[in-house]
C-alpha cells in the first residue's frame, strides 16, 4: 500500500492527493475487517495494539537495581561493575559527558563495557536519589516510575536502599540483603541471578 502511495505521488502530484490516499487506506482497512471476520484469530496489528494499550494505561517503571558511575572511576572498575550489572540486566547511569561530547564518552568507556551492556547518561536520576559521590548502588522494589514534574525536580525518590562506595554489585546487594529496608528481598533477588549466595 505505501509503494502504491509513493508511485502515485510520484507520477500524478494531484491537489486531490489527500482524497485519494485517505480512500485508499480506508479500501485497505474494509478489506482487512472483511478478513478479519473470517479468522477468530487476532490480527497481528489487534494484538500489537492490545499490548500498546497495555503499556499506556499503565506507568512505566525503569529498573530494580542502578548503578550510577562515573568516568573518573579507573578501566578496571568500570569492567568489573559492567560484567555484574549486565548479569543482571542493571544499567551503568552517568551523570554527564565528558568535554568532548558523546562521541568522546562513548570511546572512552566502549572498551570498558561487558558484552551486552551499556550505560545510559541520566542527570535526572542523580538529582532523584540525591547521589553525590560515586560508585554507588539503588536497589529500588518495582523500579523508578516516570517523572511527575520536568526533569524529577522536586520528585521525592520512590522506596529504595542506596550504597555507595567501590565495593561492587555483588558486595552492594549484600549489603541491602542483610541490612536494607525497602530494597531487602529485591536485592536477594538480584543476587540469586548473580550466582551469590546471601544470608
Amino acid at each position: 500500500m505505501v509503494e502504491k502511495v509513493l508511485r502515485k505521488t510520484k507520477t500524478s502530484p494531484h491537489p486531490d492527493l489527500n482524497d485519494w490516499s485517505r480512500l485508499v487506506l480506508e479500501r485497505a482497512l474494509e478489506r482487512a475487517g472483511k478478513n478479519a471476520t473470517e479468522t477468530s484469530a487476532p490480527l497481528p496489528a489487534e494484538s500489537r495494539a492490545g499490548s500498546l494499550a497495555g503499556e499506556f494505561s499503565a506507568p512505566r517503571r525503569g529498573a530494580e537495581v542502578i548503578v550510577f558511575m562515573s568516568l573518573s572511576v579507573p578501566a578496571a572498575g568500570w569492567r568489573e561493575w559492567s560484567l555484574e550489572a549486565t548479569r543482571i540486566g542493571a544499567p551503568l547511569v552517568l551523570r554527564g559527558v565528558t568535554r568532548g561530547g558523546l562521541r568522546a564518552t562513548l570511546k572512552r568507556i566502549g572498551t570498558h563495557l561487558a558484552e551486552g551492556g551499556g550505560t545510559a547518561i541520566d542527570p535526572h536520576m542523580f538529582r532523584l536519589f540525591g547521589i553525590d559521590a560515586v560508585p554507588a548502588v539503588a536497589v529500588v522494589p518495582g523500579g523508578v516510575p516516570p517523572c511527575s514534574r520536568r526533569g524529577c525536580s522536586g520528585d521525592m525518590p520512590p522506596p529504595h536502599d542506596l550504597v555507595k562506595g567501590n565495593v561492587g554489585l555483588d558486595a552492594a546487594l549484600r549489603i541491602v540483603a542483610a541490612e536494607g529496608g525497602p530494597g531487602r528481598e529485591t536485592a536477594r533477588l538480584h543476587l540469586e541471578k548473580l550466582g551469590g549466595e546471601h544470608e
